[in-house]
């Protein structure tokens, strides 16, 4: 994953704060059970969103409790008291999308970069095979993305909403995964589909000079789409329409942290980029 799905720690209450590094904490740790400790090398604020996302939709209670973190001893965190199908499916998530993401440096990368990409994948290998198994709907779903998502690239896609289909249908499915209910799964769908198209667009306007120098696939560089006024637009009316359909949501836990990162987080983190984007010019 990306890593721009956080919270906006300013405007949370403590409380908040510490139920989100609850889980966060608690995500490295499942990780790390699952996957060895090198797994948790990996983790990311976008998994952690998406244990919480489900988790938030379960009339399960979360309780919390203190142990010693792995990888710090001396230091206690708070983590998820029982286990949680939600953690699990996030450390799946993460492993099967790593493993992908891998490839695609590989595939993007000079000939000394691609050696070391090539070692981690090899390290990777084992866990990806494991999650494949234990999530294969999941293994499914980003398998397509990832086949979907090189189409787009190999033909210099220069639609800014083609570009970011395949990301926004991802997490659209991934979101929905196994909800029963007809009407709860399309809300779902369309809270995870204007997040991942949001993910897509933030991920290529931050990486628009790096790709300019690397000549790697950047929608943003093609066309007349290199408009940082427009892009920011574009990010903002998307991050809006997912905080339409989340208000649709029967939030029964972590409502404060997930209307944090869904009003305030994707936000901020569309002006930084964009700030950025002008320094950098």
């Amino acid at each position: 994953m990306y890593g721009y799905i956080r919270t906006h720690r300013p405007e949370l209450k403590v409380w908040e704060d510490e139920a989100y590094k609850a889980v966060y904490c608690s995500l490295c740790r499942e990780l790390g059970k699952r996957y060895g400790i090198m797994s948790r090398m990996f983790l990311s604020y976008d998994a952690t969103f998406l244990a919480i996302a489900v988790m938030a939709l379960s009339n399960r209670k979360q309780c919390f409790v203190k142990k010693r973190c792995p990888f710090n001893p001396a230091k206690k965190c708070n983590f998820l008291k029982e286990k949680s199908e939600a953690l699990a499916f996030a450390a799946d998530v993460s492993v099967i999308l790593l493993f992908y993401k891998i490839k695609d440096n590989i595939r993007d990368s000079t000939f000394f970069k691609a050696i070391a990409y090539r070692i981690l994948l090899i390290l990777i290998i084992r866990p990806f095979k494991k999650a494949e198994k234990l999530c294969p709907d999941a293994a499914i779903i980003i398998k397509e993305y990832i086949q979907t998502q090189y189409l787009v690239e190999e033909k210099a896609a220069v639609s800014i909403d083609e570009a970011a289909e395949p990301t926004a249908v991802m997490l659209q499915k991934l979101y929905s995964l196994n909800e029963p209910d007809e009407t709860d799964r399309r809300v779902r769908e369309r809270v995870g589909y204007c997040i991942g198209r949001w993910v897509y667009l933030i991920d290529a306007f931050d990486d628009m000079e790096k790709d300019r120098k690397s000549g790697n696939y950047n929608p943003f560089l093609l066309g007349s789409n290199d408009n940082y006024e427009k892009i920011k637009g574009d990010l903002l009316m998307t991050a809006g329409e997912a905080a339409k359909a989340y208000e649709l949501l029967d939030i029964k836990s972590f409502g404060g942290i997930i209307s944090n990162i869904i009003y305030d987080g994707l936000y901020y983190e569309t002006l930084k980029v964009y700030e950025r984007r002008l320094h950098n010019e």
